[in-house]
């Protein structure tokens, strides 16, 4: 017989399993092209996020879902491997105004996987209220940022064009 007691303390455990387990690490070649390539070092960089402009996507009409919200994603892919790492960042639901969206966020990460296939990728996802009370995110459109071709740091402004529909065709 399992007391009501036991069910809260397993669902607790496995909740603990699972948020530790959110975390993909890079896969092990990976890590030893970093070593053998002599890019140990850890790096941090910064990067400032302004504004997100979907021109592809369609204008607010009157059928629109007024409540229809977008958010941006950044997460590491290793283009070798087909591969994507790490943590993903969120930035806070916001709504599209003009086909703009606003960020105004700096991200600070800190690596020493700093080669050449390691890249961000950006997405855009639409989230909508499903019927069960959870979102459900689809997407818009992704880039891809390339920031260790070459030895020094990527400097100054760049504008980077959407690519329509999800990062998952990588």
């Amino acid at each position: 017989m399992v007391k009501t007691e036991d069910l809260s303390s397993m669902a607790d455990s496995w909740r603990d399993v699972f948020e530790k387990g959110r975390l993909i690490p890079p896969s092990g070649q990976m890590v030893r092209q970093a070593v053998d390539g002599h890019l140990t070092s850890s790096r941090g960089v910064q990067l400032t996020l302004c504004r997100v402009t979907a021109a592809h996507l369609p204008k607010a009409t009157p059928d629109a879902e007024p409540d229809a919200t977008y958010q941006l994603r950044v997460t590491f892919f290793d283009r070798n491997h087909q591969y994507f790492f790490g943590r993903t960042w969120k930035s806070s639901p916001q709504k599209m105004k003009n086909n703009k969206m606003t960020l105004n966020e700096i991200l600070y990460f800190h690596t020493s996987l700093r080669l050449p296939s390691n890249v961000l990728v950006l997405e855009l996802v639409a989230l909508s209220a499903r019927s069960d009370g959870s979102q459900q995110a689809v997407g818009q459109g992704f880039t891809v940022l390339d920031l260790f071709l070459n030895k020094t740091e990527p400097q100054g402004d760049r504008r980077l064009n959407l690519l329509h529909g999800s990062p998952r065709v990588l």
